[in-house]
């Protein structure tokens, strides 16, 4: 007998049409006897979809249903012949890998890879058995050996790979003569040998459901069961000949095939956000005509989902993303991650991630002191330790006071009595157990709620890993190697991490889903966003040992068959869908160009064009942004509303001179900087910032200015060597011997540019002029500026104040370590207008320092620039200081007013720490209205 093919008209969902044609042929009396059946999709959804079909429908005929095994492509093979053993899991599988290629001996192995790794270094020896992994896998679902490729590879004119293809297959052959000596299988070799022995066979029947892109491997293994196959193919009848007899594609003429579209279901926007907001827009037009379990969202591109997410929820619009969330990402995992880093290195950083884990929170409060078990001060002493001193490691040398160290000291004992036995080198079944210990230790405090999403991510994660670690413990004797425990952690962690988290399931919710899933779903409303190249039809990458040529050789998957099968799969959804929708963006979220797909120019030469000048050759395409009438129950705005000011409990009666820039620049920022006291600390940095470098600058010079002997000198190399001396002990102060690597170079830096101001500054001192006051303080109600018959109190503290011997004449500096010198004007003003007002300022705290006569201003500059070191005199004439002083006043009023509202948009520079409640820069963040703001 043949295959038994049906076309099923693509007019209508292809399980639909499968489920009739099971009623069809199988339904007799009262009954539909499925159970002799063997039924494959490409994918569980469309299998748990089939399944939902067949029992609604067989309820509205009053049939008895005996559902058929629904079997995915991937798990059918094994439905066709029986195994001789157990299969290897995949962790013994890498472990077997790396032993095979230990064995089959360096001068070998160096055919393939001319560096071998060191020995002593699992995670190479991992990283290169997860490629030969890789391979294997590749190579064998297309029904080749490395042999294979050694030999068929000699047909090509530039192959000079043979002997690196020999040296893999006896990796390989080691490989698989292991796993038998072990009593195991390896699943695809197993297959092979089925197929290669003729020995595939099933008493079912097996009816495949939109299967139009087998593997090689199941194909050749189905041509075997024949007679017993029914090919149910989504595509008319007319096009037969673009599908071979087991209803495959055939490549070429899917490449030839035209695509019938319609302009109108085309749609060109900018970026992720617009293309979040053209799917809304789509929504809108449906018209309430269908519900959301009718419609589809397909996300081919998964960095546009949290757009849509976003843009969704503001339009309370339910939507769930069913490819979910890897366990890589998810607490569990990061835990472990979080730990072997820490174990691995005992750097700073590492302490820090682990003490701000959330899922180690309430391990935290029970195992701290209780006067230091507060989350938010410990997490800001934390932090405010690891900014203030850039320590690389952890070594036991704490920087700082006492008080200042004590909550950062017991929050890394606490931390090592948690990670207290993973040390030495144990076999990985000893590991999996002090894991499964770690998890039960935080995670089992109290029980996970899977009705919450946090609650079921954790418990789904940690089932994960429940698999891996009671395989580890039952690996067989040959596996007893010992490993560190950082090691064994990320191996541990490397066997399931892109294994996806399903969301909770959400009634009438709008599902997205990703561009495989979309031709087997039935919802008659579809809208498919990132519609562009390298996405439909995606892309096989240059490949380092299966490169294009030797790939269309072998008859790999390469990019003619992806592209054919893409093609198939959007004629699907154009001819069986109600209402289709493909949105394609011009650029990524960082603004890097993308292209149209290949798909949307499967047409006739004039519609070439007219798309082709759609897509490049105008400017930004609008995208309305308002609330659609059709989805007028939801917001306009953000669900995170930017909060608005509130009235001060007491007005404000001194301000810092710097104060002044920061209202003049935002006065919505300024309200959080210095009316909430809001701050940024955090651990991310690697470096000193611009602050800290500069306060380090200063405080060196500070002591080169209070000793007084050291400020009349005019011999430069005195000067350099006392501020080298002055540099070595701040550094050592702040920073310690264990300092980032990159500290280190700043501070050499820093020593350059002292070195140069040393000869400026001899130079200077030898004009007559000294150092009168150095990091002189202006407190509170010592000096004001009168704006509306009421005083202003001024605060500073002025970095260097010089006196001329001779004349008397007074300039005050401040210093400047930015990486450019530009004089006072260039700062403090931008065309004529004041941004900036601080030396002006500094005019009115003169009287406090007991200076009469009107002082020059300017500034001391150290850019990195090493020849452009040294002072800056401003040129202000009185009538620009009295405009200067005018600002002052304007910005007074403002802030006695409380005028603190709207943020300037766009933000002012430097203004990240409050990035996240400015919503700047964020996809969807809006600003209050114009009418809404005071």
């Amino acid at each position: 007998m043949t295959v038994r093919r049906r076309f099923l008209n693509w007019n209508r969902p292809a399980l639909v049409s499968a489920a009739d044609y099971l009623f069809e042929t199988y339904a007799a009396d009262s009954t539909l006897a499925l159970d002799r059946l063997i039924v494959a999709v490409p994918g569980s959804r469309a299998g748990r979809r089939l399944l939902e079909i067949l029992v609604q429908q067989s309820a509205e005929r009053s049939l008895a249903l005996s559902p058929p095994r629904i079997v995915t492509l991937g798990n059918l093979p094994e439905q066709l012949y029986a195994s001789a053993g157990h299969f290897v899991g995949p962790l013994a599988s890498q472990l077997t890998w790396t032993e095979a290629l230990r064995e089959v001996g360096a001068a070998r192995l160096k055919r393939v890879i001319p560096e071998l790794p060191p020995a002593d270094d699992p995670s190479r020896w991992l990283a290169l058995a997860n490629l030969f992994g890789q391979l294997h896998a590749e190579l064998a679902g297309h029904a080749l050996r490395f042999i294979d490729v050694a030999e068929c590879g000699q047909e090509l004119e530039d192959f000079i790979e043979r002997d690196r293809w020999l040296a893999m297959a006896a990796v390989q052959e080691a490989y698989v003569a292991r796993l038998q000596a072990a009593g195991l299988a390896d699943r695809q070799w197993a297959r092979l040998q089925a197929l290669e022995r003729g020995a595939c066979g099933t008493e079912n029947e097996i009816v495949l459901v939109g299967v139009a892109d087998p593997s090689r491997i199941l194909h050749h293994m189905l041509e075997q069961v024949q007679d017993r196959l029914t090919v149910l193919v989504h595509a008319p009848a007319s096009l037969a000949s673009r599908f071979d007899e087991l209803g495959a594609l055939q490549v070429a003429a899917w490449q030839a095939a035209a695509i019938e579209l319609d302009d109108e279901q085309i749609v060109v926007v900018e970026g992720p956000a617009d293309q979040a907001e053209a799917a809304v827009q789509a929504l809108a037009s449906l018209q309430g005509k269908y519900s959301a379990e009718d419609i589809v969202v397909g996300a081919p591109d998964s960095r546009v989902v949290p757009y849509l997410e976003q843009r969704f929820e503001q339009f309370e619009l339910p939507c769930r993303y069913a490819d979910g969330l890897p366990a890589g990402r998810s607490g569990p995992f990061r835990l472990l991650s979080a730990a072997a880093d820490y174990l691995d290195g005992g750097r700073f950083a590492d302490l820090a991630s682990l003490a701000r884990h959330p899922d180690l929170e309430g391990w935290l409060l029970a195992a701290l002191p209780r006067e230091i078990a507060s989350g938010a001060d410990r997490l800001s002493e934390l932090d405010r330790y690891y900014s203030e001193h850039l320590q690389a490691k952890l070594t036991g040398r704490w920087l700082g006071g006492r008080h200042a160290v004590q909550g950062v000291e017991a929050l890394q004992a606490a931390v090592d009595r948690l990670l207290g036995e993973f040390d030495g080198k144990r076999t990985l079944a000893h590991w999996a157990d002090r894991v499964a210990r770690l998890l039960v230790e935080v995670y089992g405090r109290e029980p996970l709620d899977r009705r919450h999403a946090s609650g079921r991510i954790a418990l789904e994660a940690c089932k994960l890993l429940r698999e891996t670690l009671m395989e580890a413990a039952s690996l067989p004797d040959g596996f007893s190697a010992e490993w560190r425990a950082a090691d064994a952690i990320r191996l541990f962690l490397r066997q399931q991490e892109n294994e996806a988290i399903p969301p909770l399931p959400q009634h009438a919710a709008i599902e997205m889903l990703g561009w495989l899933e979309l031709p087997l779903d039935d919802a008659p409303a579809l809208i498919v966003t990132g519609f562009n190249e390298g996405l439909t039809p995606s892309h096989v990458n240059s490949d380092l040992f299966l490169p294009g040529g030797l790939r269309r050789r072998l008859g790999l998957n390469d990019n003619d068959r992806r592209y054919a099968r893409d093609a198939y799969a959007l004629s699907v959804l154009a001819a069986s869908r109600e209402r289709l929708t493909l949105i394609a963006g011009r650029r990524t979220a960082e603004s890097d160009p993308l292209s149209p797909s290949r798909l949307l120019f499967a047409c006739d030469r004039p519609t070439i064009a007219r798309r082709t000048l759609h897509y490049f050759g105008g400017g930004k395409t609008p995208v309305e942004r308002k609330v659609p009438r059709s989805l007028s129950g939801g917001r306009a705005q953000s669900a995170l509303p930017i909060p608005q000011p509130k009235p001060l409990a007491k007005p404000i009666e001194s301000m810092r001179v710097t104060e002044f820039r920061d209202y003049l620049a935002c006065r919505y920022r300024y309200y959080l900087g210095h009316v909430l006291k809001l701050g940024c600390l955090d651990d991310a940095a690697e470096e000193l910032g611009p602050e800290a470098f500069g306060s380090l600058a200063h405080e060196v010079l500070r002591d080169f200015g209070l000793d007084s002997d050291a400020s009349r000198l005019t011999d430069a190399e005195a000067i350099r060597k006392r501020l080298d001396a002055a540099l070595d002990r701040a550094a050592q102060k702040h920073y310690g011997k264990d300092r980032l690597p990159a500290v280190n170079v700043q501070i050499e830096q820093l020593r350059l540019r002292l070195g140069a101001f040393a000869s400026w500054q001899a130079s200077w001192a030898a004009q007559g002029w000294r150092i009168l006051f150095a990091e002189a303080p202006i407190d509170e109600r010592r000096a004001s500026l009168l704006v509306d018959d009421r005083p202003m109190y001024l605060r500073a503290r002025i970095d260097r104040v010089d006196m001329h011997d001779a004349t008397g004449a007074i300039v005050i500096f401040d210093y400047k370590t930015s990486d450019s010198s530009r004089p006072p004007d260039k700062i403090h003003r931008k065309k004529g207008v004041w941004v900036d007002l601080q030396l002006p300022l500094y005019r009115h705290l003169a009287a406090a320092l007991q200076i009469e006569r009107p002082p020059q201003l300017g500034y001391i500059a150290l850019p990195k620039s090493l020849s452009d070191v040294g002072h800056y005199l401003a040129e202000w004439s009185e009538e620009e200081l009295a405009a200067a002083d005018e600002a002052a006043a304007k910005v007074i009023r403002g802030i006695r007013n409380q005028e603190f509202w709207p943020p300037t948009s766009p933000p002012p520079a430097f203004s990240e720490p409050f990035l996240a409640i400015c919503q700047d820069s964020q996809f969807g963040g809006l600003l209050a209205d114009e009418e809404d703001r005071p």
